[in-house]
């Protein structure tokens, strides 16, 4: 079981990390449009599995400040950039949300990829 939890975050770092760059990759016309609907859900995906991940690696190993800093940061920017989505939690919780937010959708990507692969190196 323990061994099956720590196949699960091994995929779940792996998953995300690459899922960051092709989001990245297919996100510099986000500079000057809004998202479609699947990058609206893939990005999602992806900020739900960055917390999984942080949430179980917690739980197994007990990281050090650093590693957690940088878990904690990364998923955390993932998984409020994904609330500005049209309707989202975040948008919905802000007295002025933007109305573009394509770009922010293309500089989470980019920051939460370095923040992501600081938090493999330090783990």
């Amino acid at each position: 079981m323990l061994e099956g939890l720590v196949v699960l975050v091994g995929l779940g770092r792996l998953l995300t990390l690459v899922g960051l760059v092709v989001f990245f990759l297919l996100a510099f016309p986000l500079l000057v449009r809004e998202p479609a609907r699947w990058q609206l859900g893939f990005f999602k995906a992806l900020a739900y599995t960055a917390v999984l991940t942080v949430l179980l690696e917690f739980l197994l190993r007990g990281p050090s400040w650093l590693h957690a800093s940088y878990g904690l940061i990364s998923a955390l920017l993932l998984l409020c950039v994904s609330g500005l989505e049209p309707g989202g939690w975040f948008r919905r919780g802000l007295p002025h949300p933007p109305e573009r937010v394509g770009q922010y959708f293309f500089w989470a990507s980019f920051v939460g990829f370095l923040l992501w692969e600081r938090f493999i190196q330090t783990g």
